[in-house]
C-alpha cells in the first residue's frame, strides 16, 4: 500500500487534468489511496474533486486556513501503507509511475527518500529562452534530466517525491512558516526543500527514479517576464532567510546586475534581456530585509 498525497486551490482546469492521467495509473502491488487537501478553494475544485471520488481510491480533507503546507500536514494525517508519494495539481503522471516507485523502494531498502523525473508541458511551442543553459530551468520550470542513482534528497522536487512512512514516525513535517499562503504575492519560498533537507541531515538516503515520470503543465502566464521575475525574487528571499549571498560577492554581483538592468530595461524582450533582469530581481530578495526579520530559525528553511 502507498498514499499519494497533493494539495490544491483553485486550480481546478489543471486539476481535472491531474485526476484524468490517475485514472490511467497503474496500481502498484499492495495496492493505493489518494489524499487531496483542499486548501480554501471558491473555484470549480470541490466539482471536479467529487467527479472522481468513484473513479479514484481518493479522500479529501478540507484546510480552510491558506498554506499549501498546512494544507499538506492536514493531508499527511491520512496517509497509510510503507510509502507516502507527494505530488503537485499541475502534473500529469505516466501510467506506470507508482508501479516504478514503488520498485524501486523494493529493489533500493536503504533508500529511504525517492525522486523522479518531471519533463515541462508546454502550452504551445517551447520558448526560445526556456533552454536548460538559459536559465534556471529547475527553479522556473522542471526538474534538469539525471540519471536513476543515488543522490542528494535536496536534489529531488516536490511535484515528484516519495518518502518512507517512516518519516512520520520520526515526527517530520513540513514547515508552516514557508511556502505559498496566499496572503503575501512574495511569499518566501519553501516546502518540499525544507523538509528534505531535514531528512538529509537526519541521514535519510535518497534515490532517484528516472523512470518515475510525470509532466509539468507550464500555464501561460509561467512564461511572462512578470512571473518570471517573481519567482527569481521569492527565491532570493529564500536565500536572504538562509543568509546565503549577502557578503562582499554578494554585494558586488548586485551592484553589476543593477547596473546591467539599466541598459537592458532600455532594449527589447530577449533572452539576455531577461538573463539580467531575473538576476537583479535575485538580488533584490537577497537584500531585501535582515534576514532574521523573515522568521527565525533559518536553517529550516528551502525553497518550494
Amino acid at each position: 500500500m502507498m498514499t499519494v498525497l497533493l494539495a490544491t486551490r483553485n486550480r481546478a482546469e489543471s486539476l481535472g487534468r491531474m485526476l484524468e492521467g490517475l485514472v490511467g495509473v497503474h496500481a502498484p502491488p499492495g495496492g493505493w489511496k489518494l489524499v487531496i487537501a483542499d486548501n480554501g478553494s471558491n473555484d470549480g475544485t470541490p466539482q471536479v474533486l467529487d467527479r472522481y471520488v468513484g473513479r479514484l481510491p481518493l479522500s479529501v480533507v478540507r484546510e480552510p486556513l491558506a498554506g499549501k503546507n498546512r494544507a499538506l500536514n492536514r493531508a499527511l494525517s491520512l496517509a497509510e501503507g510503507d510509502l507516502i508519494v507527494f505530488t503537485d495539481d499541475d502534473v500529469i503522471p505516466d501510467p506506470d509511475w507508482l508501479v516504478r516507485l514503488h520498485e524501486a523502494a523494493v529493489a533500493q531498502p536503504e533508500a529511504e527518500v525517492f525522486g523522479g523525473t518531471i519533463i515541462p508541458l508546454w502550452p504551445g511551442s517551447r520558448p526560445a529562452f526556456a533552454s536548460e543553459s538559459a536559465v534556471d530551468f529547475g527553479l522556473l520550470f522542471a526538474q534538469k534530466r539525471r540519471s536513476t542513482g543515488w543522490c542528494k534528497p535536496e536534489e529531488i522536487y516536490g511535484p515528484n517525491m516519495a518518502v518512507r512512512a517512516r518519516m512520520l514516525e520520526d515526527g517530520f513535517a513540513f514547515s508552516e512558516a514557508v511556502g505559498p499562503n496566499q496572503s503575501q504575492r512574495s511569499y518566501v519560498m519553501g516546502g518540499e526543500f525544507d523538509l528534505l533537507r531535514r531528512l538529509s541531515e537526519a541521514g535519510f538516503r535518497a534515490w532517484f527514479v528516472a523512470e518515475a515520470r510525470v509532466q509539468h503543465i507550464i500555464r501561460p502566464e509561467q512564461l511572462t517576464e512578470d512571473w518570471i521575475l517573481e519567482r527569481y525574487y521569492r527565491y532570493g528571499l529564500f536565500m536572504n532567510r538562509n543568509n546565503w549571498g549577502r557578503g562582499p560577492v554578494g554585494r558586488a554581483k548586485r551592484f553589476v546586475w543593477s547596473g546591467l538592468s539599466v541598459v537592458a530595461k532600455l532594449t527589447p524582450p530577449s533572452p539576455m534581456r531577461l538573463r539580467i533582469q531575473s538576476r537583479r530581481r535575485l538580488f533584490e530578495g537577497i537584500f531585501a530585509v535582515d534576514p532574521s526579520s523573515l522568521s527565525a530559525g533559518h536553517s529550516q528553511e528551502g525553497p518550494s
